[in-house]
């Protein structure tokens, strides 16, 4: 039932993201970054410091310049494993994907905000007994400085904050503060 779930769930997903990048990709936005950072993971334990990463794609829709359409895979994990490692030891760890809505606005020069949101969906590990798929929200904003040049294609370089909310199953959150790197391609 949880495999069914979660293919039921993400195929369509995976499926409306790459049709609407293919259609896109030749007049808009193209970009692909990376966050690495410290957080915290819960669920049905108490909130526990983890190490967070994720990895992003994203593109313009289309119907609007201003607003970019992430997608994200997200692994966050107890903060040990980064600790040399004792036998046996299970470390918790949530992971997932996220589809925002994201938007930025310049602030000054070439320092800019971004803001972002949109649907979740979690995989709770945090015990080695628990595998459940949550749904729910996230809520991103990254301040940084577009390092692109005058063609608009080049890296952006940023610090954030993520925080997701899932409401089913477990009602397993993350929150995360990270450092992000982005490559545009316009």
């Amino acid at each position: 039932m949880r495999n069914l779930l979660s293919h039921t769930v993400l195929t369509p997903i995976m499926i409306f993201f790459l049709l609407l990048t293919t259609n896109t990709i030749a007049q808009s936005d193209f970009g692909a970054g990376i966050n690495l950072g410290g957080g915290t993971i819960g669920g049905n334990l108490p909130t526990q410091g983890a190490f967070t990463s994720s990895f992003f794609i994203e593109a313009n829709p289309g119907f609007n310049a201003n607003i970019l359409t992430r997608l994200s895979f997200i692994y966050d994990t107890d903060t040990n494993i980064l600790l040399p490692k004792t036998t046996g030891r299970y470390y918790p760890f949530i992971k997932g994907f996220s589809l925002k809505g994201v938007t930025s606005q310049i602030l000054s020069g070439n320092i800019y905000i971004e803001e972002g949101l949109g649907p979740l969906i979690l995989n709770d590990r945090t015990f080695d007994n628990i595998n459940e798929w949550d749904l729910g929200i996230s809520f991103s904003v990254v301040v940084g400085f577009d390092l692109r040049t005058l063609a608009n294609s080049g890296f952006k370089l940023g610090a954030g904050t993520d925080y997701g909310l899932t409401f089913t199953n477990s009602n397993v959150r993350n929150f995360s503060v990270y450092f992000n790197l982005e490559y545009m391609i316009k």
